[in-house]
């Protein structure tokens, strides 16, 4: 009688144990989960920009698609119809508007582009950004609804100004400002196949947009993106 007291005492003990463990496991395991997870990019293979997918395209927590002129960049040969089909494949993929971002003050394409929206009922958005024009705290919460809602978000070539949206797109998902650098920079998690956010001085503005406190957080990298190169 006593050893068996004494056997399911220490039975007891041992599932006591082993629920603690499977506890710590499980939150360990959630919690890396969540810092790894925080948001997915899937990059396309054909993204050359006249093939199946746009150039430099990549797809971000289904709802954020990103890259360069649905006419290529490169050559700007892509006809109406390969842009409609373009406009297709990305409402198929959930996206319900374009966001414009290389809004120049005289183009043939944007025109041409509109039409294609138009003819394809997507919702076209413009929003000029360069170097010296970033978008204002009102508009950047436009944008980001429009993101909630399926985005292509393009500029030229999906790299710069692209990069800034993405960049600031992540940091309402929770990344700090340089996780948020870190992933659209070339060959980063968020960075398209072909090229991603440059570091170079023309781009400050662009990098103060989705990290503003970059100054006092990383003195060394605010002063690379300061020095002309």
């Amino acid at each position: 009688m006593f050893m068996k007291r004494r056997l399911i005492k220490v039975m007891g003990r041992f599932f006591i144990i082993l629920s603690l463990i499977l506890t710590c496991s499980t939150l360990y395991s959630s919690n890396n989960i969540a810092s790894i997870s925080k948001s997915i990019c899937i990059k396309q293979e054909d993204v050359n920009g006249s093939g199946l997918y746009p150039y430099n395209f990549r797809i971000i927590d289904n709802c954020l698609a990103a890259g360069g002129s649905l006419f290529n960049p490169v050559s700007k040969i892509n006809t109406d119809e390969k842009v409609c089909n373009y406009i297709r494949l990305l409402k198929k993929l959930g996206i319900n508007s374009l966001m414009l971002l290389h809004v120049p003050l005289k183009d043939s394409l944007t025109p041409r582009l509109e039409a294609c929206c138009k003819k394809e009922r997507m919702e076209l958005i413009k929003m000029r950004m360069n170097a010296e024009q970033v978008p204002s705290p009102e508009q950047t919460d436009y944008l980001m609804q429009a993101i909630a809602s399926g985005s292509y978000v393009h500029c030229m070539w999906g790299c710069d100004r692209t990069g800034a949206i993405i960049g600031k797109y992540l940091r309402t998902k929770g990344y700090s400002g340089k996780e948020a650098l870190d992933a659209i920079v070339n060959k980063g998690s968020h960075s398209g196949r072909l090229g991603g956010f440059k570091r170079k001085s023309g781009n400050k503005n662009l990098l103060l947009y989705f990290w503003p406190e970059v100054a006092t957080e990383a003195p060394d990298i605010y002063k690379e993106f300061s020095t002309q190169k």
